[in-house]
This record gives C-alpha cells, structure tokens and sequence, in this order.
C-alpha cells in the first residue's frame, strides 16, 4: 500500500505506478492491441502491469488473457515438485472485495488427485483456499494462510485481492503482478497482518485489480472516506474472475496453455 499526499489529504493507493516518481524507474514499455505493460522492479520486487481498454468481447479478452499468462510465467517459475496454494482474499458478499474468491470458482485444483496417485505430465498440484475476512471469521488471515501452508506443504502462494486506485481509469482495467505481499484490508484502511515470502517463508505473487477509487483523489470538496466504483462492476468482477482463474491455470498446467 503506499501514501500519496494531495494537498493536505492522505490518500491511498495499491498501484506501483501511481507512486510519485515510479515512472522514472519503468524497465520496460510495450503496447498490445488494446492495452500496454509495463514492468517495473521497485525496492528489490517486480511489479508487471497490464492496462486494457477492455474484456467484455471475446477478441479483446483473449487478447488481455494472453498478455496476463505472459507477464505471470515472467514472475513465476513452475517446476514439476512445486505445490502451489491459491487463495482468494476479500469477501464475496460485497461485490467491489469479491475478486478473490470469484477467481477461486476457476481455478483448476489437483492436489488430491496428486496425494492419490500419479498425475498426467504438464499438470502442476494446486490447492485453493477462500479465508474470508477477518471482521467475519475472527481470526487473522495471515495465520490461517499460515496454517494452510503447513497442512498442505505448498511452497508457493498464489494471492489474489480486490485494490484501490487513484484514478478512474483504473478500475477494472488493471491487473497488477508483484511478488511483493500485501495487507489484506489495506484498501479500506484495515490493514491486517502482511502475508509475503518473509511472514509465510514460500514464495508469493500477488495478483490485483483495481475495483474502488476513494473520492477524495476525484474531488477536494469531500471530507468523508467514501468510495467509487463502476454501476457496471458486477459483469466486469465476473469477467475478470473468469480471465485470472483461467490465466493461473495456463501457466501452472502446462497441458491447458494454448495460448501463443
């Protein structure tokens, strides 16, 4: 989560590239029909950003889906031991926080089939977990993730999470890739326990998308912490669900990934 000072205002943000000063540390730069990446390395982690103008038709989700396993396989290696835990932060019942566990319902889970036998070459063991939020559970993300690691012997975490943008143009039409942790509840000024490779001890990616906007960075008339989001945003959290569940499945089972 990082800070960003407007005029006497602390506003908040997710993204990387709305850190003042971070354009000047961007690796690389490059365009696809209907959106552009950029990659940065920041205080040691890389972040891979993917803009797009849209998924709601076909042609143009296939394009984003493709440069979203491109940039994912960029961070992440996949070998053939490797147990991989999936989690889907946020809560389900509210739609701006319910990416996680929308990406969760397609993500292709195998460890079973693994802890039962052999598995057909090019698929990886993959496990998932939707951890709610503390406010409903009682108990800290963090140390369940903690626990769920330990019970199934993943060595790599796989997080996605709903975030916070500054700018309209953002929301829904981001995908941010980090292998730096997160805060889960940073977004709406509830930080929790940070689950990264240094509390959990594996390897972590995070996956985001933007979903709100505080006001406060739109108008400086507001005092009050309100939020913005899309009217649209039940269709575009459904569509975004279903392109990084079957992302994460393009690149941990090789046998699914036809993209070129």
């Amino acid at each position: 989560m990082h800070r960003i000072k407007m005029k006497g205002k602390d506003v908040r943000t997710d993204l990387i590239d709305e850190k003042k000063g971070i354009h000047k540390k961007a690796q690389t730069n490059r365009s696809f029909e209907g959106g552009k990446v950029i990659s940065y390395s920041y205080q040691n982690y890389d972040y891979h950003t993917i803009y797009f103008t849209d998924i709601t038709d076909q042609d143009s989700y296939q394009m984003v889906l493709k440069e979203f396993v491109k940039e994912l396989q960029k961070i992440m290696t996949v070998k053939r031991d490797d147990i991989f835990l999936v989690i889907g932060l946020g809560n389900e019942k509210s739609t701006p926080d319910s990416l996680g566990p929308e990406v969760i319902d397609h993500v292709l889970v195998t460890k079973y089939l693994f802890d039962l036998g052999e598995v057909e070459e090019g698929y990886s063991s993959v496990c998932s977990f939707v951890p709610n939020v503390t406010g409903n559970t009682g108990i800290e993300t963090s140390k369940m993730i903690q626990c769920i690691i330990k019970e199934s012997n993943a060595n790599k975490v796989i997080l996605i999470d709903a975030l916070r943008a500054n700018h309209l143009s953002r929301l829904l039409k981001t995908i941010q890739i980090t292998n730096q942790g997160i805060s889960p509840g940073s977004g709406v000024f509830n930080d929790r326990f940070e689950i990264s490779k240094e509390t959990m001890g594996v390897d972590v990616v995070c996956i985001g998308v933007p979903t709100i906007v505080d006001l406060r960075s739109i108008s400086e008339k507001v005092s009050n912490n309100f939020m913005v989001t899309p009217t649209e945003i039940d269709f575009l959290i459904e569509r975004l669900g279903l392109l990084i569940g079957e992302g994460i499945n393009k690149t941990l089972h090789q046998k699914r990934n036809t993209t070129k």
